[in-house]
């Protein structure tokens, strides 16, 4: 039952189903926009998810209203849902930014160091908090997970010397 009575549950969850299309819509847009003017890849991906999580606002907004409020421990049992489904979906992505913050604390790695890690060596070309990218000596780049470089084991060929005397 909605809140305001010429709308029924359909029309309401079309009207939500609408406001989501049209914002996928947008982010698609406004990401396309920015990649036409140049932008490197990561601000095109910004842009569409800063889009996105003002669609899911706007839908859980549109939500209330046509829908109505719904009792506190209802919104609890939802939130906690949501929650756990979020965990566990971006528990990867935690442990390799978590790793991330690891190695770049330790200082085992920098950039335009030679690695080898997982029967792979190249030299660091970028250090991120979830991956860190290899050149190959083919000229291929290679993504390797800072996870994988936590758990190792990775060898470090440019920073013997830079290490002496700490390790």
């Amino acid at each position: 039952m909605t809140t305001l009575p010429h709308l029924t549950d359909l029309e309401a969850g079309a009207v939500i189903g609408a406001v989501a299309v049209v914002g996928y819509l947008l982010s698609r847009w406004a990401g396309h926009r920015v990649r036409e003017r140049g932008a490197a890849p990561a601000s095109v991906r910004l842009v569409r998810v800063l889009f996105l999580v003002v669609t899911v606002l706007v839908s859980i907004t549109v939500f209330v209203v046509f829908v109505g409020p719904i009792s506190f421990l209802s919104g609890v049992a939802v939130s906690a849902v949501v929650g756990l489904a979020a965990t566990l979906a971006l528990q990867t992505t935690f442990a390799n930014v978590i790793s991330g913050f690891i190695l770049l604390r330790n200082r085992m790695l920098r950039l335009n160091d030679t690695i080898t890690v997982s029967g792979v060596t190249g030299q660091v070309v970028q250090l991120g908090l979830v991956t860190c990218w290899l050149r190959l000596p083919d000229g291929a780049v290679a993504s390797v997970s800072n996870s994988t470089l936590l758990a190792g084991p990775m060898i470090n060929r440019s920073a013997g010397e830079r290490l002496k005397g700490e390790y």
